[in-house]
């Protein structure tokens, strides 16, 4: 149970930073055009994107909209692909309003 609440709090975190990321570039006006348009990918029902992230070299979060789940690979040196966390989101979404209110989820 520990463990999928740290895993929980991982992918929020993670999340989180992609958006304030995401937010911060918007804010200090960067051009549009060194927007890295091909980092982001929706094929079907998954949408994908990938991130630098220092250590494993990259960050693959896929989002499966059939089964409103997350995962989260690490990628080491373009050939290793390891899955880190799998979460439900409807549970991530839920648990986060609880805390919001400052109830434990």
């Amino acid at each position: 149970m520990n463990t999928s609440k740290n895993a929980a709090r991982l992918t929020l975190s993670i999340t989180a930073a992609v958006l304030f990321a995401l937010i911060m570039l918007q804010t200090l006006g960067m051009p549009a055009k060194t927007a890295q348009a091909g980092l982001v990918s929706k094929t079907g029902g998954y949408t994908m994107l990938t991130v630098n992230g220092g250590r494993p070299d990259e960050l693959l979060f896929v989002i499966d909209d059939r089964n409103e789940n997350l995962f989260v690979y690490s990628i080491e040196g373009g050939r290793i692909i390891e899955l880190q966390a799998r979460e439900s989101l409807p549970e991530m979404f839920t648990a986060a309003r609880a805390q919001s209110i400052g109830q434990r989820p």
